[in-house]
Protein backbone atom coordinates (compact mmCIF):
# COMPACT_ATOMS: atom_id res chain seq x y z
CA UNK A 1 0.00 0.00 0.00
CA UNK A 2 3.08 2.34 0.97
CA UNK A 3 4.64 2.19 -2.63
CA UNK A 4 1.29 2.69 -4.47
CA UNK A 5 0.63 6.13 -2.32
CA UNK A 6 4.36 6.75 -3.02
CA UNK A 7 3.65 6.73 -6.71
CA UNK A 8 0.63 8.28 -6.29
CA UNK A 9 2.54 11.19 -4.72
CA UNK A 10 5.35 10.46 -7.52
CA UNK A 11 2.52 11.06 -10.33
CA UNK A 12 1.59 14.18 -8.48
CA UNK A 13 4.83 15.66 -8.10
CA UNK A 14 5.58 15.24 -11.84
CA UNK A 15 2.56 16.75 -12.88
CA UNK A 16 3.76 19.75 -10.99
CA UNK A 17 6.60 19.63 -12.40
CA UNK A 18 5.32 19.62 -15.83
CA UNK A 19 3.12 22.70 -15.34
CA UNK A 20 6.03 24.70 -14.22
CA UNK A 21 8.12 22.94 -17.24
CA UNK A 22 5.30 24.72 -18.95
CA UNK A 23 5.35 28.00 -17.77
CA UNK A 24 8.91 28.14 -18.20
CA UNK A 25 8.67 27.12 -21.71
CA UNK A 26 6.15 30.14 -22.10
CA UNK A 27 8.54 32.24 -20.45
CA UNK A 28 11.61 31.30 -22.58
CA UNK A 29 9.50 32.48 -25.62
CA UNK A 30 8.81 35.44 -24.51
CA UNK A 31 12.51 35.71 -23.93
CA UNK A 32 13.47 34.93 -27.18
CA UNK A 33 11.01 36.99 -28.90
CA UNK A 34 12.12 40.33 -26.27
CA UNK A 35 15.71 39.18 -27.38
CA UNK A 36 14.94 39.78 -31.13
CA UNK A 37 13.44 43.34 -30.75
CA UNK A 38 15.91 44.04 -28.75
CA UNK A 39 18.77 42.55 -31.05
CA UNK A 40 16.70 44.25 -34.34
CA UNK A 41 16.84 47.90 -31.94
CA UNK A 42 20.36 47.56 -31.52
CA UNK A 43 20.64 47.65 -35.61
CA UNK A 44 17.98 49.66 -36.67
CA UNK A 45 18.99 52.96 -38.10
CA UNK A 46 16.38 54.91 -36.11
CA UNK A 47 14.27 54.06 -33.21
CA UNK A 48 11.19 55.55 -34.81
CA UNK A 49 11.12 52.83 -37.20
CA UNK A 50 11.57 50.23 -34.90
CA UNK A 51 8.65 51.42 -32.96
CA UNK A 52 6.61 51.76 -35.75
CA UNK A 53 7.18 48.14 -36.57
CA UNK A 54 7.35 46.53 -33.41
CA UNK A 55 5.07 48.53 -31.20
CA UNK A 56 7.58 49.76 -29.33
CA UNK A 57 9.56 47.84 -26.32
CA UNK A 58 9.34 49.78 -22.88
CA UNK A 59 12.65 49.78 -20.33
CA UNK A 60 9.88 48.37 -17.39
CA UNK A 61 8.76 45.64 -19.86
CA UNK A 62 12.10 44.53 -19.76
CA UNK A 63 12.89 44.94 -16.55
CA UNK A 64 9.83 42.74 -15.52
CA UNK A 65 11.09 40.04 -18.28
CA UNK A 66 14.18 39.89 -16.95
CA UNK A 67 12.84 39.73 -13.07
CA UNK A 68 10.25 36.57 -14.20
CA UNK A 69 13.48 35.19 -15.89
CA UNK A 70 15.48 35.26 -12.47
CA UNK A 71 12.68 34.41 -10.62
CA UNK A 72 12.56 31.01 -13.12
CA UNK A 73 15.61 30.37 -12.63
CA UNK A 74 15.41 30.42 -9.13
CA UNK A 75 12.31 28.29 -9.17
CA UNK A 76 14.08 26.13 -11.79
CA UNK A 77 16.60 25.83 -9.41
CA UNK A 78 14.48 24.47 -6.22
CA UNK A 79 12.42 22.30 -8.93
CA UNK A 80 16.01 21.25 -9.94
CA UNK A 81 16.55 20.41 -6.38
CA UNK A 82 13.12 18.91 -5.91
CA UNK A 83 13.55 16.82 -8.54
CA UNK A 84 16.89 15.48 -7.38
CA UNK A 85 15.41 14.56 -4.29
CA UNK A 86 12.88 12.55 -5.68
CA UNK A 87 14.83 11.00 -7.56
CA UNK A 88 17.05 9.72 -4.59
CA UNK A 89 13.75 8.74 -2.82
CA UNK A 90 12.28 6.63 -6.27
CA UNK A 91 15.99 5.17 -6.38
CA UNK A 92 15.43 4.36 -2.61
CA UNK A 93 12.55 2.95 -3.21
CA UNK A 94 13.30 1.31 -6.06
CA UNK A 95 16.44 -0.66 -4.30
CA UNK A 96 13.69 -1.60 -1.57
CA UNK A 97 11.15 -2.93 -3.73
CA UNK A 98 13.69 -4.86 -5.61
CA UNK A 99 15.39 -6.43 -1.74
CA UNK A 100 11.41 -6.84 -0.86
CA UNK A 101 10.46 -8.73 -4.44
CA UNK A 102 13.90 -10.51 -4.22
CA UNK A 103 12.62 -11.61 -0.75
CA UNK A 104 8.87 -12.28 -1.85
CA UNK A 105 10.01 -14.55 -4.56
CA UNK A 106 12.28 -16.70 -1.76
CA UNK A 107 9.04 -16.95 0.31
CA UNK A 108 6.88 -17.70 -2.89
CA UNK A 109 8.81 -20.54 -3.50
CA UNK A 110 9.41 -21.57 -0.02
CA UNK A 111 5.42 -21.72 0.42
CA UNK A 112 5.40 -23.63 -3.10
CA UNK A 113 7.55 -25.98 -1.10
CA UNK A 114 5.34 -26.01 1.66
CA UNK A 115 2.20 -26.51 -0.17
CA UNK A 116 3.72 -29.65 -2.61
CA UNK A 117 5.23 -30.81 1.09
CA UNK A 118 1.44 -29.99 2.57
CA UNK A 119 -0.08 -31.93 -0.56
CA UNK A 120 2.04 -35.04 0.07
CA UNK A 121 1.83 -34.93 3.78
CA UNK A 122 -1.99 -34.95 3.19
CA UNK A 123 -1.80 -37.43 0.60
CA UNK A 124 0.05 -39.81 3.41
CA UNK A 125 -2.64 -39.17 5.86
CA UNK A 126 -5.47 -39.89 3.07
CA UNK A 127 -3.31 -43.60 2.45
CA UNK A 128 -2.98 -43.76 6.50
CA UNK A 129 -6.40 -43.75 6.87
CA UNK A 130 -7.42 -45.70 4.62
CA UNK A 131 -4.78 -48.86 5.97
CA UNK A 132 -6.64 -48.12 9.34
CA UNK A 133 -9.72 -48.18 8.28
CA UNK A 134 -9.21 -51.23 6.64
CA UNK A 135 -7.10 -52.57 9.62
CA UNK A 136 -10.07 -51.57 11.72
CA UNK A 137 -12.53 -54.06 9.89
CA UNK A 138 -10.36 -56.63 9.89
CA UNK A 139 -10.17 -56.25 13.65
CA UNK A 140 -13.96 -56.07 13.60
CA UNK A 141 -13.88 -59.41 11.30
CA UNK A 142 -11.22 -61.18 13.70
CA UNK A 143 -14.10 -60.01 16.55
CA UNK A 144 -16.19 -61.64 14.84
CA UNK A 145 -14.64 -64.84 14.07
CA UNK A 146 -12.91 -65.04 17.61
CA UNK A 147 -16.57 -64.63 19.09
CA UNK A 148 -17.40 -67.35 17.08
CA UNK A 149 -14.50 -69.25 17.66
CA UNK A 150 -15.46 -68.91 21.57
CA UNK A 151 -18.75 -70.15 21.02
CA UNK A 152 -17.82 -73.37 19.46
CA UNK A 153 -15.17 -73.80 21.90
CA UNK A 154 -17.95 -73.04 24.85
CA UNK A 155 -20.44 -75.67 23.26
CA UNK A 156 -17.78 -78.13 22.69
CA UNK A 157 -16.69 -77.59 26.46
CA UNK A 158 -19.92 -78.81 27.38
CA UNK A 159 -20.65 -81.17 25.16
CA UNK A 160 -17.02 -83.14 26.46
CA UNK A 161 -17.86 -82.03 30.28
CA UNK A 162 -21.20 -83.73 29.49
CA UNK A 163 -19.47 -86.83 28.14
CA UNK A 164 -17.31 -87.18 31.42
CA UNK A 165 -20.64 -87.05 33.53
CA UNK A 166 -22.06 -89.86 30.97
CA UNK A 167 -18.99 -91.66 31.62
CA UNK A 168 -19.17 -91.52 35.65
CA UNK A 169 -22.69 -92.87 34.82
CA UNK A 170 -21.62 -95.89 33.05
CA UNK A 171 -18.85 -96.48 35.57
CA UNK A 172 -21.23 -96.76 38.04
CA UNK A 173 -23.54 -99.02 36.25
CA UNK A 174 -20.57 -101.46 35.42
CA UNK A 175 -19.79 -101.32 39.03
CA UNK A 176 -23.11 -102.43 40.11
CA UNK A 177 -23.27 -104.89 36.91
CA UNK A 178 -20.23 -106.48 38.45
CA UNK A 179 -21.68 -106.36 42.34
CA UNK A 180 -24.69 -108.11 40.88
CA UNK A 181 -22.41 -110.81 39.07
CA UNK A 182 -20.24 -111.55 42.12
CA UNK A 183 -23.59 -111.56 43.77
CA UNK A 184 -24.88 -114.48 41.60
CA UNK A 185 -21.54 -116.17 41.39
CA UNK A 186 -21.81 -116.85 45.16
CA UNK A 187 -25.23 -117.84 44.78
CA UNK A 188 -24.44 -120.36 41.75
CA UNK A 189 -21.86 -121.41 44.19
CA UNK A 190 -24.44 -122.04 47.20
CA UNK A 191 -26.39 -123.92 44.86
CA UNK A 192 -23.90 -126.13 43.50
CA UNK A 193 -23.15 -126.98 46.77
CA UNK A 194 -27.00 -128.02 47.63
CA UNK A 195 -27.34 -130.14 44.41
CA UNK A 196 -24.26 -131.68 45.21
CA UNK A 197 -26.21 -132.63 48.65
CA UNK A 198 -28.88 -133.77 47.09
CA UNK A 199 -27.28 -136.66 45.00
CA UNK A 200 -28.98 -138.15 42.05
CA UNK A 201 -31.78 -136.07 42.82
CA UNK A 202 -29.57 -132.89 42.52
CA UNK A 203 -27.20 -133.19 39.56
CA UNK A 204 -29.68 -131.34 37.02
CA UNK A 205 -29.95 -128.22 39.02
CA UNK A 206 -26.09 -128.56 39.59
CA UNK A 207 -25.39 -128.33 35.97
CA UNK A 208 -27.79 -125.35 36.23
CA UNK A 209 -26.18 -123.80 38.85
CA UNK A 210 -23.19 -124.01 36.84
CA UNK A 211 -23.87 -122.76 33.81
CA UNK A 212 -25.33 -119.53 35.68
CA UNK A 213 -21.50 -120.01 37.52
CA UNK A 214 -19.96 -119.24 34.50
CA UNK A 215 -22.67 -116.50 33.32
CA UNK A 216 -21.78 -114.68 35.95
CA UNK A 217 -18.23 -115.03 35.87
CA UNK A 218 -18.46 -113.84 32.07
CA UNK A 219 -20.49 -110.97 33.20
CA UNK A 220 -18.27 -110.15 36.02
CA UNK A 221 -14.97 -109.96 33.30
CA UNK A 222 -17.26 -108.17 30.58
CA UNK A 223 -18.42 -105.03 33.90
CA UNK A 224 -14.19 -104.96 34.57
CA UNK A 225 -13.69 -104.60 30.96
CA UNK A 226 -16.69 -101.85 30.44
CA UNK A 227 -14.92 -100.27 34.31
CA UNK A 228 -11.40 -99.87 32.68
CA UNK A 229 -12.91 -98.77 29.40
CA UNK A 230 -15.17 -96.45 31.37
CA UNK A 231 -12.12 -94.97 33.35
CA UNK A 232 -9.86 -94.99 31.11
CA UNK A 233 -12.65 -92.83 28.95
CA UNK A 234 -13.15 -90.74 32.24
CA UNK A 235 -9.36 -90.12 32.31
CA UNK A 236 -9.41 -88.91 29.39
CA UNK A 237 -12.46 -86.43 29.56
CA UNK A 238 -11.33 -84.90 32.48
CA UNK A 239 -7.82 -84.23 31.03
CA UNK A 240 -9.78 -82.75 27.66
CA UNK A 241 -12.25 -80.91 30.17
CA UNK A 242 -9.38 -79.25 31.73
CA UNK A 243 -7.83 -78.34 28.03
CA UNK A 244 -11.48 -77.10 27.30
CA UNK A 245 -11.86 -74.97 29.86
CA UNK A 246 -8.15 -73.81 29.64
CA UNK A 247 -8.89 -72.99 26.05
CA UNK A 248 -11.93 -71.51 27.01
CA UNK A 249 -10.33 -68.97 29.11
CA UNK A 250 -7.15 -68.03 26.78
CA UNK A 251 -9.99 -67.83 24.09
CA UNK A 252 -11.81 -65.15 26.60
CA UNK A 253 -8.29 -63.48 26.89
CA UNK A 254 -7.46 -63.62 23.37
CA UNK A 255 -10.93 -62.51 22.62
CA UNK A 256 -10.55 -59.41 24.98
CA UNK A 257 -7.48 -58.16 23.77
CA UNK A 258 -8.61 -58.39 20.30
CA UNK A 259 -11.48 -56.29 21.47
CA UNK A 260 -9.25 -53.48 23.36
CA UNK A 261 -6.93 -54.04 19.98
CA UNK A 262 -10.18 -53.01 17.93
CA UNK A 263 -11.03 -50.30 20.30
CA UNK A 264 -7.27 -49.07 19.63
CA UNK A 265 -7.81 -48.83 16.43
CA UNK A 266 -10.90 -47.12 16.52
CA UNK A 267 -9.03 -44.20 18.18
CA UNK A 268 -6.56 -44.31 15.75
CA UNK A 269 -8.92 -44.37 12.92
CA UNK A 270 -10.82 -41.24 14.75
CA UNK A 271 -7.23 -39.81 15.20
CA UNK A 272 -5.99 -40.17 11.52
CA UNK A 273 -9.48 -38.62 10.20
CA UNK A 274 -8.77 -34.98 11.95
CA UNK A 275 -5.30 -35.43 10.39
CA UNK A 276 -6.32 -35.47 7.32
CA UNK A 277 -8.96 -33.48 7.43
CA UNK A 278 -6.53 -31.07 9.47
CA UNK A 279 -3.86 -31.70 6.37
CA UNK A 280 -6.29 -30.94 3.55
CA UNK A 281 -7.32 -27.35 5.70
CA UNK A 282 -3.26 -27.02 5.67
CA UNK A 283 -2.88 -27.71 1.62
CA UNK A 284 -6.17 -25.75 0.97
CA UNK A 285 -4.66 -22.88 2.87
CA UNK A 286 -1.16 -22.94 1.39
CA UNK A 287 -2.15 -23.61 -2.25
CA UNK A 288 -4.12 -19.83 -1.41
CA UNK A 289 -1.25 -18.89 0.29
CA UNK A 290 0.86 -19.62 -2.94
CA UNK A 291 -1.71 -17.66 -5.30
CA UNK A 292 -1.57 -14.95 -3.48
CA UNK A 293 1.95 -14.20 -2.78
CA UNK A 294 2.09 -14.64 -6.55
CA UNK A 295 0.15 -12.27 -7.23
CA UNK A 296 1.76 -9.80 -5.07
CA UNK A 297 5.16 -10.71 -6.59
CA UNK A 298 3.95 -10.05 -10.18
CA UNK A 299 2.19 -6.30 -8.85
CA UNK A 300 5.74 -6.15 -6.96
CA UNK A 301 7.30 -6.71 -10.72
CA UNK A 302 4.93 -3.98 -11.74
CA UNK A 303 5.78 -1.15 -8.94
CA UNK A 304 9.29 -2.26 -9.76
CA UNK A 305 9.06 -1.82 -13.57
CA UNK A 306 7.28 1.42 -12.91
CA UNK A 307 10.05 2.62 -10.71
CA UNK A 308 12.64 1.80 -13.09
CA UNK A 309 10.78 4.17 -15.58
CA UNK A 310 10.42 6.80 -13.02
CA UNK A 311 14.08 6.47 -12.71
CA UNK A 312 14.63 6.82 -15.38
CA UNK A 313 11.91 9.87 -16.66
CA UNK A 314 12.97 11.97 -13.42
CA UNK A 315 16.48 11.42 -14.67
CA UNK A 316 15.75 13.15 -17.92
CA UNK A 317 13.67 15.75 -16.13
CA UNK A 318 16.78 16.73 -14.21
CA UNK A 319 18.36 16.94 -17.47
CA UNK A 320 15.79 18.99 -19.06
CA UNK A 321 15.76 20.84 -15.55
CA UNK A 322 19.47 21.98 -16.06
CA UNK A 323 18.89 22.89 -20.02
CA UNK A 324 15.82 25.43 -19.69
CA UNK A 325 17.81 26.76 -16.65
CA UNK A 326 20.50 26.86 -19.32
CA UNK A 327 18.72 28.65 -21.66
CA UNK A 328 16.86 31.02 -19.47
CA UNK A 329 19.98 31.89 -18.13
CA UNK A 330 21.38 32.79 -21.46
CA UNK A 331 18.48 34.69 -22.23
CA UNK A 332 18.10 36.95 -19.31
CA UNK A 333 22.38 37.40 -19.78
CA UNK A 334 21.93 38.42 -23.85
CA UNK A 335 19.27 40.66 -22.60
CA UNK A 336 20.81 42.11 -19.99
CA UNK A 337 23.55 42.39 -22.07
CA UNK A 338 21.97 44.54 -25.15
CA UNK A 339 20.19 46.81 -22.95
CA UNK A 340 23.53 47.22 -21.24
CA UNK A 341 24.91 48.29 -24.64
CA UNK A 342 22.08 50.83 -25.54
CA UNK A 343 22.69 52.57 -22.37
CA UNK A 344 26.33 52.84 -23.02
CA UNK A 345 25.50 54.16 -26.87
CA UNK A 346 22.97 56.94 -25.44
CA UNK A 347 20.18 54.82 -27.49
CA UNK A 348 16.55 54.47 -25.52
CA UNK A 349 13.23 53.31 -26.36
CA UNK A 350 10.68 55.79 -27.54
CA UNK A 351 7.68 55.64 -25.22
CA UNK A 352 4.44 54.87 -26.44
CA UNK A 353 2.14 58.41 -26.61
Amino acid sequence: MFLYISLALNVLFLATTIGFFIRTSKLKKELVTKEALLQETAHAETAAAVVTEHNEVTDSEIHSLVQKGEDAVEQADIVRAAIDEVGRGIRKQLASTEESSAALEEMNASVADLSHQSSDISDQSKRALELTENGNEKIKSSITKMEGLNQTVNDTYHVVKELGTKSKEIGSIARVITDISEQINLLSLNAAIEAARAGEHGKGFAVVADEVRKLAEQTRKSSDQVSDIVRGTQEETDTAVASMEKGLQESEETNASIEELGELFQDMLDSNEIIAKNNEDISASTHEMSAGLEQIVSSVEQVTYISQESVEMFDELAEISDEEIATIASLIQDISSITSEEDHGDRHLVPVS
